[in-house]
């Protein structure tokens, strides 16, 4: 009876021991580092934070802004971000290059009508009027070999342009629009919300929407993470998207006001600014065939050897 009772205790203190623990750990904070770009694309981070629903998922989430999305893949892969905002372009790259890179959240995609939430911007004095007039000029596109820039190409051909006639200069998108008033280039591919601040200066207006006569609808952005980093922290990359995604709704579900309040405030811009961008489709799904076709551009473009199956990289909690 006494060596019943006495394993009777023994087995309730464990247990006591086993919960204690098992709670411990799931209330443990975890901190996940971001990069990010102040564009309205990201803007359901600002939401998740300041709604407390990182902190709902006990995680404890930063980002640091950047002005071009490659710098979020270097950030990823390189370990000093736990995951990363950018373009679907480059991280379909370095995948194919042999980089363990997923796509962890879906975040935006094209509208599928023209305007959409970038312009091929030129100044108004000029007599530029279509994607014929780029010959000979100089343009940026952000970086090369960027999704910008290869979709520059595409739409240039599109219009009967050879694109080794137009020289491009790499400039980063905020940096874009006074490359453009100070004669630096000709033309801007450039995104929300520089694309609006040009426009609303009235020296700049748009001759074409490149992403928009490409692929129209195509997904633009989403989050990256490193796949052998999301193996190893399956938990906390499922709370993560639990709360992006959550937000990514609620931004779907507000009214127009508190909508264009929250990217005033993730973006920086005016909120009678924010009333005129052209904003995304704000999604938690994603457009697979619009990442195979961009996939077949880097084949095509030589930036990978071969195609691969887009879905291996599109990360299932």
């Amino acid at each position: 009876m006494r060596t019943t009772r006495w394993f009777l205790r023994l087995t309730l203190i464990l247990a006591v021991l086993f919960v204690g623990d098992a709670w411990e750990a799931a209330a443990q904070v975890v901190k996940l580092r971001g990069v990010s770009l102040p564009l309205t694309n990201y803007t359901p981070l600002l939401i998740a934070r300041e709604k407390g629903w990182f902190a709902e998922e006990n995680l404890d989430v930063s980002w640091t802004n950047v002005a071009q999305g490659a710098i979020a893949i270097e950030a990823v892969y390189g370990g000093s971000a736990e995951f990363g905002a950018s373009s679907i372009f480059e991280p379909l790259v370095a995948r194919g290059n042999g980089l363990d890179i997923v796509y962890v959240a879906a975040q935006t995609r094209l509208v599928s009508q023209p305007p959409d939430n970038t312009a091929m911007l030129v100044r108004v004095e000029d007599n530029i009027r279509s994607a014929k007039d780029l010959a000979g000029k100089t343009v940026s596109a952000g970086l090369i070999n960027s999704v910008n820039y290869i979709h520059t190409h595409v739409w240039l051909r599109k219009h009967g342009v050879d694109p080794k006639t137009v020289k491009f200069l790499e400039v980063p998108f905020p940096q874009m629009n006074d490359a453009l008033f100070q004669k630096r280039i000709d033309a801007a591919f450039n995104v929300e919300p520089f694309a609006t601040f040009a426009l609303k200066t009235g020296k700049a207006r748009s001759i074409g929407h490149p992403y928009q006569e490409n692929f129209p609808g195509m997904d633009i952005a989403h989050y990256i993470a490193k796949e052998s980093w999301v193996k190893a922290n399956l938990d906390a990359m499922r709370r993560f998207k639990k709360a992006v995604d959550r937000a990514t709704n609620h931004l779907n579900s507000i009214s127009k006001e508190e909508r264009d309040g929250w990217i005033a405030k993730y973006t920086g811009m005016k909120p009678e600014i924010v009333a005129a961008v052209n904003l995304p489709i704000f999604t938690t799904e994603y457009n697979v065939e619009s990442l195979r076709k961009n996939l077949d551009l880097a084949v095509e473009f030589k930036l990978i050897k071969q195609p691969f199956d887009v879905t291996t990289m599109i990360w299932k909690p």
